[in-house]
């Protein structure tokens, strides 16, 4: 709104172009298969992030992308712009991405983000993890220069709320992890998990926190291969267990009884052929294996072998359910600092939008005075008597200021007038007494 322009719009304060957008798909609208097509992985969130960028209606963004979700949120003015480049990069039409995405504008995006942040949309009510994920994904695209101060101020504020709601509630307290379900899993299968051999396969954050739920449940046979047997190495010597390369899996696979896996890898790392091998050795005994890789690291049909007991991830996460039913309340008042946290978030926005209106506002009112001040020293200058040049300068300066609203007032044709009326008001205090 510029100096010359009038009030017309004074009640509306100020608009914006750009707005908070967020779209994504989870656990509860797609499916494991179509949920690993559609991640995107920590290899490519940088030339994800520049190119989303490239975008001129879009200023800033974050890609948030784990087992069981994939998000972009931005800062922009056109959301099909956003998801006409989430369909591109992933070789998807717009139109098969429609049934399984959820967008947000507005509040709603912060809504949502203080939700995920505080694990309220998780599949396991209140995990901590994903807390974690986020911090990393706002940090990967500060690094690049896709975090501006807009998308920096909504996350600050979802990890505000987030630690305000694990403090506040019992909502994490005691939280059934997918780690924990694995173990539960094995229990039940194995009884005493005391002598069973477990591998790991894949060395990253996931893995180290199951491997540390085993063997606080009594294992004390753990072994960890990984590509980067570097990295296998550190994993195992924490539990003082063995390692290998994962070139060595399918040949080594016979020695354990429960194998946790969870890589990157774009294909599977076990085959359903390796596995019926590996259970011909063994005589049948029975193994539990547990993949909690996005996309899949062992194949689906190896469930179909006798002795074999595989669980993807969303079938502990159906596990995970069963036993979250004590959380319910503590939930409910988890949402309840979600809503008061929103409303104290929409207001900081609000009284950040007005800022610039006022300066406006004060820049105008400079300039009026400045420019009528000129005139009433030119008048001076030319031997016109003081107190009359006072007495038009006073004149000129208040019929300046009203005279932009009282037109704006009595020309509006949009149907606001009472609005106006009462901002007008409120705003040069006609009201008092």
């Amino acid at each position: 709104m510029c100096v010359q322009n009038n009030y017309k719009h004074l009640s509306q304060l100020t608009t914006q172009e750009n707005k908070y957008y967020s779209i994504g798909l989870n656990h509860e609208t797609c499916p494991l298969d179509l949920r690993a097509a559609l991640a995107i992985g920590d290899h490519e969130i940088d030339s994800a992030l520049k190119s989303l960028l490239m975008s001129d209606s879009i200023s800033e963004s974050v890609i948030l992308s784990t087992c069981n979700r994939t998000e972009i949120y931005s800062y922009a003015s056109d959301p099909e712009e956003i998801v006409s480049w989430y369909a591109q990069f992933r070789g998807f039409s717009k139109q098969e991405l429609s049934s399984v995405l959820y967008q947000n504008s507005g509040e709603l995006v912060a809504q949502h983000a203080f939700r995920v942040a505080s694990g309220l949309d998780s599949m396991v009510l209140g995990e901590t993890q994903i807390f974690g994920q986020l911090k990393n994904a706002v940090r990967m695209a500060d690094s690049i220069g896709a975090l501006g101060p807009r998308l920096r101020q909504l996350f600050d504020a979802s990890f505000s709320v987030a630690k305000f709601v694990r403090t506040e509630t019992d909502v994490g307290a005691h939280s059934v992890s997918l780690a924990a379900a694995s173990v539960k899993v094995g229990e039940r299968i194995f009884g005493s998990l005391s002598n069973a051999n477990v591998l790991f396969v894949g060395a990253g954050e996931m893995n180290r926190i199951c491997a540390e739920y085993f063997v606080s449940y009594g294992v004390q046979n753990v072994s960890c291969s990984n590509r980067t047997v570097s990295r296998a190495k550190d994993l195992a010597e924490k539990f003082s267990g063995d390692y290998f390369p994962l070139s060595d899996v399918a040949h080594k696979l016979s020695e354990f009884d429960i194998v946790v896996s969870c890589t990157g890898s774009p294909i599977p790392v076990l085959g359903k052929r390796a596995i019926e091998k590996a259970t011909e050795i063994r005589r049948h005994k029975p193994i539990l294996l547990i993949d909690l890789a996005v996309p899949r690291d062992i194949e689906l049909e190896a469930s179909e072998l006798e002795d074999v007991f595989l669980y993807t991830i969303d079938d502990l996460g159906e596990i995970v359910n069963d036993g979250m039913r004590n959380r319910e309340d503590a939930a409910r008042e988890a949402e309840k600092i979600i809503v008061e946290s929103l409303v104290q978030f929409k207001s900081q926005l609000d009284r950040e939008k007005i800022i610039p209106v006022i300066k406006k506002f004060r820049k105008r009112g400079e300039l009026i005075v400045q420019i009528e001040l000129e005139k009433a020293l030119s008048s001076i200058a030319k031997g016109e008597r003081p107190e009359n040049v006072v007495k038009a300068l006073s004149r000129a300066i208040s019929n300046t200021f009203m005279d932009e609203p009282s037109r704006a007032l009595n020309n509006d044709s949009t149907g606001e007038k009472l609005s106006l009326s009462e901002a007008l008001e409120r705003l040069y205090g006609l009201n008092k007494n």
